[in-house]
């Protein structure tokens, strides 16, 4: 496998300005739209990263282009069936987000690296947050049109609070998605990281309904990726099925707690973190993002071509 060449600053910083753009776009859905499902902030990460897509040419006169695709929800397509668990209905996957680095040298490709994002978000203290819903999503419109008029009524009028003692309610010690992730990292390398979803700071507070638009400027907090081992750590610690605090994985994650655009810039582009792969090994990470991508929302592709010769 060949060394991972130097980038040039300026890639990464192109990198890092793309994706904290992305944090911050996905950090203000969740502000303004604190009861999401998980999966529409997937797709909002994905799609704040397309507008950057095109080829960019740098000062370095290095050419960045970044491939983005978002294939939705597949797991909810297929009938109903009561055998929840039957692999064509639902797999419990590794990974949410995929995101691909691939480094040419003029026309020849000498690097290659994948970094997994398994996402989650951080629930609101009255645990309200639009679910996963198989019936409903068969319904389309009509889930709407059939909606209980005293229960729309009521969603009108809430206060979504937020603080270190809300969970995440999607991570949960003991289950099966735990040792599949540990599995995978052990055995392919480490490459499954989390994602999580969280508001810009915390103690924080949403009123419905809302006066204006929320726009998010700093970010104290907001989506951060944090080590597989470092959670899995801390759910040991937990009872069966309990989900994990805000409180309790930022204190078991503190060492490895990054925001976005820093874990994907700083640290996966320079090959800090992530897994590198060859010819080798092509076929298990297609693997990864086929037959485990059933659930998988998106995924980014970044290549970089040097045209000057880069140091390895």
């Amino acid at each position: 496998m060949n060394p991972w060449p130097v980038i040039p600053t300026d890639v990464v910083a192109w990198f890092r300005g793309v994706f904290r753009d992305a944090h911050r776009q996905v950090c203000e859905r969740l502000a303004n739209l604190p009861n999401i499902r998980e999966t529409s902030l997937d797709d909002g990460l994905i799609e704040a990263l397309i507008p950057d897509s095109a080829p960019a040419l740098l000062e370095s006169g290095a050419i960045v282009r970044m491939d983005t695709h978002n294939i939705g929800g597949l797991r909810r397509l297929g009938a109903p069936h009561w055998d929840w668990d039957h692999p064509q209905r639902r797999r419990w996957e590794t990974a949410d987000i995929a995101i691909l680095v691939f480094v040419y040298r003029r026309d020849a490709l000498i690097a290659k690296k994948i970094g997994l994002l398994q996402s989650k978000r951080l629930f609101p203290l009255n645990g309200d947050v639009d679910d996963e819903d198989e019936i409903g999503f068969l319904h389309g419109m009509n889930a709407f049109i059939r909606r209980d008029g005293q229960q729309a009524a009521a969603s009108l009028h809430r206060t979504y609070g937020f603080d270190e003692n809300c969970v995440y309610a999607a991570i949960r010690a003991g289950h099966r998605q735990v040792g599949l992730i540990d599995n995978l990292n052990q055995d392919f390398g480490k490459a499954v990281y989390y994602l999580l979803y969280n508001p810009p700071e915390l103690p924080y507070s949403v009123d419905y309904p809302l006066r204006q638009r929320i726009r998010v400027g700093d970010m104290q907090i907001g989506n951060r990726v944090v080590d597989a081992d470092d959670v899995h750590r801390a759910l040991s610690t937990l009872s069966e099925g309990q989900p994990p605090s805000f409180a309790r994985l930022r204190s078991e994650c503190a060492a490895r707690d990054w925001p976005l655009e820093t874990w994907a810039a700083d640290l996966l582009l320079t090959c800090k973190v992530g897994q590198q792969f060859d010819d080798n090994n092509d076929d298990r990470v297609r693997y990864f993002l086929e037959r485990r991508g059933a659930d998988r929302r998106g995924s980014s592709r970044v290549n970089y071509a040097g045209r000057r010769r880069l140091s390895a």
